[in-house]
């Protein structure tokens, strides 16, 4: 090994390595050039950081740059209120001030002048034909005004139509209900159920006791059921009891006295006239 190369503090041979270094710019530390972070206080070497007294320098550059445009501003303002005040300091100091000439207002009237009329000159010929030609008279108009004409009618007075008011028909009281009675309960499928009424009054030969059975069907759709009778009781079907709705079991009904020109209607589409007065609703449940 050359005397002039030291040796490895660790191991005694070979040659010391040479590592370049540059100082960290937070911490101010020594670390090595390839180093991307600073070892010792995890920041980037290289980059630039404020510090304390960059931030004095800062602010004392701000003031100084105030001061300079504030002085310069001054002076400038100062110059200006002397300048305004110079006719007063003078008559301060004894001087005479000089006296300004007053020029008079000028007063510039501008006169029109009327443009000269440009005649056409007219020939001797138009003159005499316009002053023969005669000016055009308004062609008075007449409007025919018809003039009524009265017809003498000969023979016996004409008769008077006399207005004869209808009479307003009065309903007839409806039947009163009797059996099953409001909120009646009734159990089982088989049990007869007889719908009795008590009627008002009698009733015509075209005039018809109409029953009507408000209930839900099995899907829970609202139908009814209707019949016509002369009598004042009348069955109400059996057969029913499967085709209503198995959670609601309410049945409302109701009886009228209605005029029907069917020979023996039956259904609730037969057409008919409503004579009675609204009647009271009950209703029943079957179970």
């Amino acid at each position: 090994m050359p005397a002039n190369q030291p040796a490895c503090p660790t191991c005694g041979y070979g040659n010391v390595p040479t590592i370049s270094r540059i100082r960290c710019r937070y911490c101010a530390r020594r670390i090595p050039a390839a180093a991307t972070v600073c070892p010792n206080c995890q920041h980037n070497p290289r980059a630039f950081y404020w510090k304390r007294w960059h931030g004095v320098a800062a602010v004392i550059l701000v003031l100084c740059a105030l001061g300079i445009l504030g002085s310069t501003l001054g002076a400038d303002f100062i110059g200006s209120t002397l300048n305004e005040f110079e006719p007063f300091r003078a008559i301060a100091l004894g001087a005479t001030p000089t006296a300004r000439a007053t020029l008079p207002p000028i007063t510039v009237i501008i006169t029109a002048t009327p443009r000269p009329t440009t005649r056409v000159p007219v020939s001797p010929t138009q003159a005499l034909v316009a002053s023969s030609t005669p000016a055009p008279t308004e062609t008075p108009r007449f409007t025919a005004t018809p003039t009524p004409t009265l017809t003498q009618i000969s023979g016996p007075p004409q008769p008077t139509a006399t207005f004869t008011p209808v009479p307003t028909q009065v309903p007839i009281p409806p039947p009163k209900l009797v059996a099953p009675t409001d909120n009646e309960r009734i159990q089982g499928a088989n049990k007869r159920i007889a719908l009795t009424f008590q009627p008002a009054q009698p009733i015509g030969a075209q005039e018809w006791y109409r029953v009507q059975v408000d209930y839900l069907d099995r899907v829970g759709q609202s139908v009814s059921w209707c019949a016509f009778t002369k009598a004042n009781a009348l069955d109400f079907p059996r057969e029913l009891f499967e085709e209503t709705s198995p959670n609601v079991r309410s049945f409302l009904w109701r009886v009228n006295v209605v005029r029907a020109e069917q020979f023996a209607p039956s259904t609730c589409d037969a057409p008919y006239q409503l004579l009675s007065a609204p009647g009271e609703a009950w209703t029943f449940y079957w179970y």
